[in-house]
């Protein structure tokens, strides 16, 4: 009997350490999942007056089979369909055009036998980036925005301050041109590729428009 007592006893100590152990466990679990849910709010939650940190699926962003752009033509009208959303992006603009090529990139990337033409808009969209990084407000929020057409941006758009922006933009359309021009020198392989190259140069130059006003 006194031998049985004491083996109870032990095994009711394990049970106790055990349950304890469990509480523990779940204290640290609801922390850690505060912790992730407060990163997550900072991360995705810089949203402004420009639109909702809504999920994108389905989006143009070449992650759907829907948006992927197949032909040269098809990517010169997706190009020209940039001003849509970006032309009521304030000083958004930039960064908006920069997002809009990247994404652009990513969805003509099953485009096949064109790759120089790819390069010249990734080459575009990330000197745009940069551009606006280097010349970024830090006093304003980041923001999404979204147009009628369905279009979204895949990232939070960074602003340019009012006192950079005539300069940023000026940059920002001598880019646009290099890339014109780098466009209609790799157009010289065939008369088909002269024409198609020359309409994406003319989609990409349309929207400089944005730039200027």
């Amino acid at each position: 009997m006194t031998s049985w007592a004491i083996k109870k006893v032990k095994i009711s100590g394990v049970y106790a350490m055990v349950s304890v152990s469990k509480t523990i466990l779940g204290c640290v679990a609801g922390l850690l999942l505060i912790i992730s849910s407060s990163v997550s709010a900072q991360v995705t939650g810089d949203s402004g007056s420009y639109g909702s940190d809504s999920a994108n699926e389905g989006t143009p962003t070449g992650r759907s089979p829907a948006t992927q752009v197949t032909t040269v033509p098809e990517l010169s009208t997706r190009i020209s369909q940039m001003k849509t959303m970006c032309k009521a992006a304030g000083s958004y603009v930039a960064d908006c055009l920069a997002e809009r090529l990247a994404t652009l990139s990513q969805d003509a990337s099953g485009l096949h036998g064109h790759k120089e033409l790819k390069q010249i808009l990734r080459d575009t969209a990330e000197e745009l980036r940069l551009l606006v990084r280097e010349n970024s407000d830090r006093n304003a929020p980041r923001a999404r925005i979204s147009s009628a057409d369905g279009q979204r941006s895949t990232r939070p758009l960074v602003a340019v301050p009012a006192s950079r922006r005539p300069s940023v933009h000026r940059q920002a359309i001598a880019i646009l041109e290099e890339a014109e021009t780098q466009l209609l020198r790799s157009s010289t392989q065939s008369a088909t590729r002269a024409s198609q190259y020359q309409q994406v140069a003319a989609a990409l130059g349309s929207n400089k428009v944005l730039l200027r006003s």
